[in-house]
């Protein structure tokens, strides 16, 4: 049996309207007026999402890739973080608002529900979905209060240059950690969640290698370190280990594995940690998981990112005790964090195989 496909349809609707008269056709063009109208008087909701259960955090990974060529693999999109009483968005990258828009649909996600956008540094896979998103919050939020735009200090300087009329809607905080370069607070509270600013070192723009930052979210569910760009500098761990959330899920932005540790490959990957640093990172933090992101395209390949990670839970192992389990990052990848048990269960919400039979 033929079912007619969009634009079959289309082209039926057309043929069907160009016999309308002037009048039909007017008639039909005032109520797009009034529904317009009506729309923008009574905001309609954008989306809807269930509750996050009491003591829990659930995190929902908006796009695996990063880097220029994981942005046009279309996998750049940062994640989305609910608690019971918060949600923000962290680093909304070119494939966030898809993702998003695919949750609300599947009844996971309310654009009216955002409280926070959060932005690292002002690199486009990092804030290019930043606007949309921020529409879609200030949009649905109707009376609920302002949508706030945290992050770190470049990102709040230019946004107020590249979108006036948005900076106008929001309301911005500058986060910057004291080991960084820039002025802002060292954290923010929204609810049951509270954000710190992590130092990282990155090459933002210029010579400005020290204004970027990560997140470290102390939440219900558990202790939450998004690295963001970063490499492994001394100090940085330590940095990290002194907040008050105790680190249970670390998210790495890893961007090469550099295993040949050739000065060439070390100099292209110098601005983000590399495959081995994640051991450094789980030996010294004790997280209950690691989740990989921020693959470059080349790593859109599955083979490679299961082979990373499991070459990595290979040698976590290797130290005995129990490891940290390893993660490998994919689009629309969720997680839920419980403060009984701290890395509860991760689950798929595509329909893509995972490479992890036993979860």
């Amino acid at each position: 049996m033929h079912h007619d496909g969009p634009a079959d349809k289309l082209e039926k609707l057309a043929v069907r309207l160009s016999a309308a008269s002037e009048e039909e056709l007017l008639a039909i063009l005032a109520q797009a007026d009034a529904d317009d109208e009506e729309m923008h008087t009574n905001p309609p909701q954008l989306g809807s999402a269930h509750p996050v259960a009491a003591g829990a955090t659930e995190v929902t990974l908006l796009g695996a890739l990063g880097h220029r060529y994981g942005m046009l693999a279309g996998g750049a999109g940062g994640l989305l973080v609910r608690t019971r009483q918060t949600c923000v968005l962290v680093d909304p990258g070119p494939a966030a608002l898809g993702l998003l828009v695919r949750l609300t649909r599947q009844g996971r996600f309310d654009f009216g529900e955002v409280d926070a956008v959060l932005v690292s540094h002002f690199h486009p896979d990092h804030y290019t979905d930043v606007i949309p998103c921020l529409e879609g919050a200030v949009s649905a939020r109707g009376r609920r209060g302002r949508v706030m735009l945290a992050a770190n200090t470049t990102v709040i300087r230019r946004f107020g240059a590249f979108s006036p009329f948005h900076m106008r809607r929001v309301d911005p905080v500058a986060l910057a950690h004291p080991d960084g370069a820039g002025e802002g607070e060292p954290m923010v509270k929204l609810a049951d969640l509270t954000i710190y600013a992590t130092p990282a070192l990155h090459h933002e723009q210029d010579d400005e290698i020290r204004t970027a930052i990560g997140f470290a979210f102390d939440t219900p569910g558990g202790g939450i370190w998004y690295t963001g760009d970063t490499n492994l500098f001394g100090g940085l761990i330590d940095a990290v280990a002194a907040l008050p959330p105790e680190t249970d899920l670390v998210i790495a932005h890893v961007g090469g594995t550099n295993f040949q540790a050739s000065p060439e490959r070390a100099a292209v990957c110098r601005w983000h940690l590399q495959t081995r640093d994640i051991q450094a990172i789980a030996a010294a933090l004790r997280p209950a998981g690691v989740i990989v992101q921020h693959y470059d395209a080349a790593y859109a390949t599955a083979r490679y990112r299961v082979a990373q990670a499991l070459w990595l839970q290979r040698h976590l192992r290797a130290g005995g005790g129990k490891p940290t389990l390893v993660i490998p990052g994919r689009n629309g990848l969720h997680v839920t964090l419980h403060d009984q048990q701290p890395l509860r269960r991760a689950v798929v919400l595509d329909d893509l195989p995972w490479p992890y039979p036993d979860l």
